[in-house]
């Protein structure tokens, strides 16, 4: 079941990516977002477990709430996570609301729509194509992670992900 969740996720991040973006590197999940009809919303008025949630009232474009807290890749992580419930989320009805905590849930790898959403945003900020091309040049995990605006953990994950971690 896992394997096709995040196959599921691999294909509709590539997908989003080629209607929407220039594949230019960082990739912008913001841009992204609002090309696809959402509103993005840096807040404080969010708890500080929280690092972000969508929104879908009726009659109204859903709407990503990134706690302003985080660091800037922190937030961009969040926006592409977000935006992953909301792409497996495009067929549901008119409201509804994800809410991402930190909490062990959400890391353990257990629920089916958090490890779409991980797999999703992983795709979007870091596609393979492009970490192939870097990667072949010899850029390190690090330089890699600044190139990507990502975490050095997130970079690490997507690269032993794809078999290409150095031991």
């Amino acid at each position: 079941m896992t394997s096709g969740v995040k196959d599921d996720a691999v294909r509709d991040a590539a997908g989003l990516l080629a209607a929407t973006w220039h594949l230019a590197i960082p990739v912008d999940p913001v841009s992204i977002a609002k090309i696809v009809g959402l509103k993005v919303l840096l807040t404080s008025e969010i708890d500080e477990d929280t690092m972000g949630a969508l929104v879908k009232r009726p009659h109204e474009d859903p709407t990503i709430l990134i706690n302003e807290k985080d660091n800037e890749n922190r937030q961009r992580f969040t926006c592409a996570h977000e935006l992953g419930h909301f792409v497996r989320r495009s067929d549901e009805p008119e409201e509804y609301v994800t809410i991402d905590l930190r909490s062990s849930l959400s890391t353990t790898g257990s629920d089916p729509e958090e490890i779409y959403a991980n797999e999703f945003a992983a795709c979007l900020l870091m596609p393979s194509e492009s970490i192939r091309i870097y990667r072949e040049t010899g850029l390190n995990d690090l330089e890699m992670a600044i190139r990507f605006k990502v975490s050095r953990e997130a970079m690490r994950h997507r690269l032993k992900n794809l078999g290409l971690a150095v031991s």
